[in-house]
């Protein structure tokens, strides 16, 4: 009789699990086939109204997946100076990934907060494969030019940026061309130069959609032997007298946790005023 009291108890419990299991199934199914749509309210910061492609951004839980893999931890002030904000935010309760619950915010400008019960974290998703998920990437390029150079070489490739560094309405240029130990920057106001220096980094990214008073946003890479970033460090750029100059340093650092032996990025934000043209990255990072 016993037996037959334990027997029918586990037959209970498995039958209940089995309907857990089928239920969590069902949930989970339901999420990898949920669309995710965004709200948008006001307009940009620039005055740009709400556009119909704005309005019907909207994200698959695949797509929010990559997102979150493609993602890293940002400081509130990296944020606050690198990245674009959009009236556009798509918000989700209850998100699953990697086994446990969010909630989350994603904003059109390539970046999103992330609650897990019991604090909120900002990441930014600033790589090439982020682009197609969002409204606005973190490195907004006007334009790219393939300039011929003499004696039948081969074409440079340079990055073109229009901003208006005096405030008189008429379009200046920045430029970014790629050379053998690095990129060389150059400022162009009315046609006429004012600005050049070379950055030795494997890469390197010029924002323009700024929400302070900065003319832009310059971000360095640097990259191990396999390509793998490990160093960012971004310059907010002010111009002002008819010459750039910064006024403090966001440095990102790739480390390996001693405690748990995970790699994780370290951010640090040091106090720099400098002309742009005078930096010296080996100096600042010895300090």
């Amino acid at each position: 009789m016993k037996n037959t009291t334990i027997y029918l108890t586990l037959l209970s419990l498995f039958i209940i699990s089995c309907k857990r299991q089928e239920k969590d199934v069902k949930i989970n199914d339901k999420q990898k086939a949920e669309i995710y749509f965004a709200k948008c309210q006001g307009e940009y910061t620039t005055g740009e109204k709400i556009s119909e492609r704005d309005k019907n951004w909207s994200l698959k839980k695949k797509d929010i997946d990559e997102i979150m893999k493609l993602s890293s931890e940002i400081t509130e002030n990296e944020w606050h100076f690198s990245y674009p904000v959009t009236p556009c935010n798509i918000d989700i309760e209850g998100y699953y990934y990697n086994g446990k619950k969010y909630d989350i915010q994603i904003n059109g400008g390539s970046y999103l907060f992330i609650y897990d019960g019991e604090k909120t974290i900002i990441s930014g998703c600033d790589l090439p494969d982020c682009r197609k998920y969002f409204l606005r990437s973190k490195e907004n390029m006007s334009e790219e030019e393939n300039i011929s150079p003499p004696h039948d070489s081969k074409p440079v490739v340079v990055k073109r940026y229009d901003i208006d560094f005096n405030k008189n309405n008429v379009q200046d240029v920045l430029l970014v061309e790629k050379k053998a130990t690095g990129y060389t920057l150059t400022g162009k106001i009315d046609n006429n130069f004012f600005f050049s220096k070379t950055f030795e980094c494997d890469f390197i990214e010029i924002d323009i959609s700024t929400k302070k008073n900065q003319a832009f946003n310059l971000v360095l890479g640097y990259a191990d032997q396999y390509q793998k970033p490990f160093r960012k460090m971004i310059f907010p750029v002010f111009y002002k007298n008819n010459d750039l100059f910064i006024e403090k340093v966001f440095i990102a650092t790739l480390e390996t946790n001693a405690r748990t032996g995970n790699e994780e990025w370290i951010n640090k934000e040091k106090t720099e005023e400098h002309l742009l043209k005078n930096i010296d990255i080996d100096s600042i990072l010895l300090k």
